[in-house]
């Protein structure tokens, strides 16, 4: 992909500065955000400066808000993506890779309540079909659904490792 030339007028530039800010703030490097974002190296430091010289004039705040939305997205791009299951006493969230560290027990555990859930569900016929446009009434059981298969396929990875030990 090619460096975009970064432009003072440009509307994404305050989020291009945050973004390098927060996520060079946990451990990115300038070449890894040059990458990530599309931009050069050299503006992905001068970006991440802008922002801390920001803070320190007091002209923007760091919070928690910001930092865990650009964490939020870059573990989402990394392919460590939020899923929602249900337990006896309601729905939680954890990240694919809390999943893979789960026991095996614990895995199984959700995974049976969170297919009784959709079990009981009376539009579990659609959920492989294509979501609405706008508003997804099924929100909540397609992304059960999805945590659903990624525990199914931890579960299989861990059997079939397993299976090459014995």
């Amino acid at each position: 992909m090619a460096d975009r030339q970064l432009s003072e007028s440009e509307d994404v530039l305050p989020y291009l500065e945050e973004a390098c800010f927060y996520l060079h703030k946990k451990g990115l490097s300038f070449h890894e955000l040059s990458r990530a974002l599309g931009i050069s190296e050299e503006d992905a430091e001068r970006l991440q400066k802008d922002y801390a010289n920001k803070l320190s004039k007091g002209l923007a705040q760091e919070n928690d808000l910001d930092k865990n939305l650009w964490e939020d997205i870059y573990l989402d791009t990394m392919g460590d993506e939020k899923v929602t299951f249900a337990r006896d006493d309601g729905f939680y969230h954890c990240r694919k890779s809390d999943l893979e560290k789960m026991e095996s027990p614990a895995l199984m555990a959700i995974f049976e309540t969170s297919k009784k859930f959709l079990d009981f569900d009376m539009y579990k016929r659609y959920l492989d079909s294509k979501p609405a446009v706008g508003y997804d009434p099924m929100t909540l059981q397609r992304q059960v659904k999805r945590a659903l298969d990624l525990i199914q396929s931890i579960l299989d990875t861990r059997w079939r490792e397993e299976s090459k030990k014995d």
